[in-house]
């Protein structure tokens, strides 16, 4: 089966809720494509918890081996996030960052590109401030890059709330 499903980085959790529900449902996640759709294979119901890391440049081999002696099984990689799963025991719900300095740093980590695509977009359109003079292909890109700048904002604001509530625990 085939599933279309976009998400963004501060909605991890509630993304591996999905999955782990597909995998209750017997649908175990395969393989995933850079157009979000979700290859899923036809199993037994299983409590399985999925979680993602994000390691765009380098994925060592070291990184790999830590987590599948912890009992992680690799399962998909996604421009530059990567799957892993575990059985869910006694209702217990493992996790890759179970320590909240980690999961502050996952975050904080998570956190810089958002902010560094804000500044960078807004440093472009300060160079195409006369927007009413630009030739019209100018004009598109002044709106596609203010609206990759507005989703980067509402990003960097969505995982500074995921911050605080970390903070706050």
């Amino acid at each position: 089966m085939k599933k279309f499903r976009q998400w963004w980085s501060w909605q991890d959790q509630e993304h591996g809720a999905w999955l782990q529900s597909m995998a209750a449902q017997g649908w175990h996640l395969r393989a995933v494509n850079w157009l979000d759709i979700y290859t899923f294979e036809r199993g037994a119901p299983a409590e399985m918890a999925y979680r993602w890391d994000l390691h765009v440049n380098n994925f060592e081999p070291q990184y790999r081996r830590l987590l599948e002696d912890a009992g992680w099984e690799y399962v998909a990689a996604h421009g530059g996030w990567h799957c892993w799963r575990q059985p869910i025991v006694n209702r217990r719900v493992p996790e890759i960052f179970s320590d909240p300095a980690d999961r502050l740093r996952r975050y904080r980590r998570l956190l810089i590109p958002c902010l560094a695509l804000v500044v960078a977009q807004l440093l472009l359109l300060g160079q195409w401030a006369d927007w009413g003079r630009a030739p019209l292909a100018l004009s598109v890109l002044n709106w596609v890059s203010l609206g990759v700048g507005a989703m980067a904002a509402y990003s960097a604001l969505q995982l500074g709330r995921r911050i605080a509530a970390l903070k706050a625990a």
